[in-house]
């Protein structure tokens, strides 16, 4: 039996490995860099937390005294998040807010192709939690 392969169809499989590729380069990088240090918690000990800190927890990525003006964590809000001096727009949350260093990195290697992985990888890994939005700070 032969196959024909068109070089559309070739051009098409190519660009499916390299985006393949990238996504990986993408979650590992993610794994390795913004995994939280104690390892990820079920998604019922993070409706909790929310639930107690009225609509925000931090994630921390390395280990830490517990301090939130330092950079190692990550900032989750849900959008009635009560800690806030004003509402997050609506469409923007909930939201996950990385430090500006890490953002920043993340731009400069992947460009803005990280951030949708990046949605599906901490909605996965926290077992549920939903991301509209990415930001810096």
């Amino acid at each position: 039996m032969k196959y024909i392969v068109t070089e559309e169809q070739f051009k098409t499989a190519e660009q499916s490995i390299r985006t393949n590729r990238l996504e990986r380069t993408i979650l590992e990088y993610l794994d390795n860099h913004l995994s939280p240090f104690k390892g990820w918690n079920s998604y019922e000990e993070y409706q909790i937390e929310l639930e107690e800190n009225s609509g925000e927890l931090f994630i921390f990525t390395v280990e830490s005294d517990g301090d939130a003006g330092t950079d190692d964590h990550m900032w989750y809000s849900i959008c009635d998040n009560q800690n806030l001096t004003e509402p997050i727009p609506e469409g923007h949350c909930p939201v996950v807010v990385l430090p500006s260093s890490s953002y920043d990195a993340l731009e400069g290697y992947f460009g803005n192709n990280w951030k949708p992985i990046f949605k599906e990888w901490f909605t996965k890994n926290t077992g549920g939690l939903p991301v509209i939005q990415v930001d810096r700070w």
